[in-house]
């Protein structure tokens, strides 16, 4: 969803503003400017999250989904493995992880009796009420071997293709299969993340590139929420004034009942732009309250798979700007 507000013709103070503005748009990479100097301090650390948001209904909520009929099992997806980097700096390890992630996904299409010339299925072993987003944080090293752990905590409802990812890089370990270090690299190791998802294309600002398909599998159709009505969107006064324009991003749990979790709203940030601090943080957070104000009061069609209601993720765009009208 976009809001745009309109703006109110530029005041009297806005030339004398103008440096300040120009010196924080710089500063702040989500479009703020400036604001007066006297004004609300930024108050508590806000939360920010970096990246897009996880995959929506990766689990089965509720009695509905529990008793979905095999039937409803519609969309045929293939499930890929990607590889994106912990720390940007090992670029000179680029093609070592992308090849691990090229072997350790063929280890887990044999595991699931794949061929070279043809993809698995998932089912029986894993289905899609299993978690499919599994997620190992990876340390590979120079001798050839590698350790591993599961990234998000546990429990889940299940985790079969997370331990199947496990053993499939436990093999590729075994068998010596991990590709040989450059002379010329400084690094003893490289952290990596593997993770499954049900797209080809990465979801990570890190990914090395597209990922590796590894078995396909049967979902629910599903449908992502939609925004029905929301209260009016108030232009901070002081940056409407001002001539100040600003575009923030929230991340919000649209729970099954179509409402938004006020605990799960946090600022979206740019994973490669650095975080707004002084006086453009306290633009930013004046926009952003008046956006999560809107954000928590607003009423959605849930979510839904198969049919059935379920809660899920979304990022909410407000741009306050000079486009006329309030468009959701």
């Amino acid at each position: 969803m976009t809001i745009r507000l309109p703006l109110r013709s530029p005041a009297p103070r806005r030339a004398a503003l103008l440096p300040l503005a120009a010196a924080l748009l710089a500063a702040c990479a989500a479009g703020t400017a400036a604001r007066p100097a006297a004004g609300p301090a930024p108050g508590p650390a806000i939360a920010f999250v970096e990246g897009p948001p996880p995959d929506q209904n990766d689990a089965p909520q509720g009695p509905c989904l529990a008793n979905l009929p095999d039937s409803l099992l519609t969309v045929l997806d293939t499930v890929y493995l990607h590889a994106f980097l912990v720390d940007t700096g090992a670029r000179t390890l680029l093609v070592q992880a992308d090849l691990l992630a090229q072997r350790t996904a063929y280890r887990l299409r044999r595991l699931l009796g794949g061929r070279l010339d043809s993809l698995p299925s998932g089912e029986p072993v894993v289905t899609w009420r299993s978690r499919i987003g599994g997620n190992l944080a990876v340390r590979a090293r120079r001798d050839g071997n590698a350790t591993w752990h599961e990234l998000l905590p546990m429990p889940f409802p299940d985790t079969v293709p997370t331990r199947l990812l496990a053993r499939a890089l436990d093999s590729v370990v075994a068998n010596r299969e991990m590709v040989a270090w450059p002379h010329e690299a400084p690094r003893e190791s490289l952290e990596m993340r593997l993770a499954l998802a049900r797209s080809a294309a990465p979801s990570y600002t890190r990914a090395i590139g597209a990922g590796f398909p590894v078995f396909t599998l049967r979902f629910p159709a599903e449908a992502h929420p939609e925004l029905l009505a929301h209260p009016p969107v108030h232009y901070p006064p002081e940056l409407r004034d001002a001539d100040i324009e600003g575009h923030v991003v929230l991340r919000a749990t649209i729970n099954a009942r179509g409402r938004p979790e006020p605990a799960s709203i946090r600022y979206v940030w740019p994973e490669n732009r650095p975080k707004p601090s002084g006086q453009a943080l306290v633009v930013y957070l004046t926009f952003a309250e008046a956006a999560r104000d809107v954000l928590s009061e607003s009423h959605y069609l849930p979510a839904s798979l198969g049919g059935c209601p379920v809660s899920a993720s979304v990022d909410v765009t407000f741009d306050f700007g000079v486009a006329a009208g309030v468009r959701p």
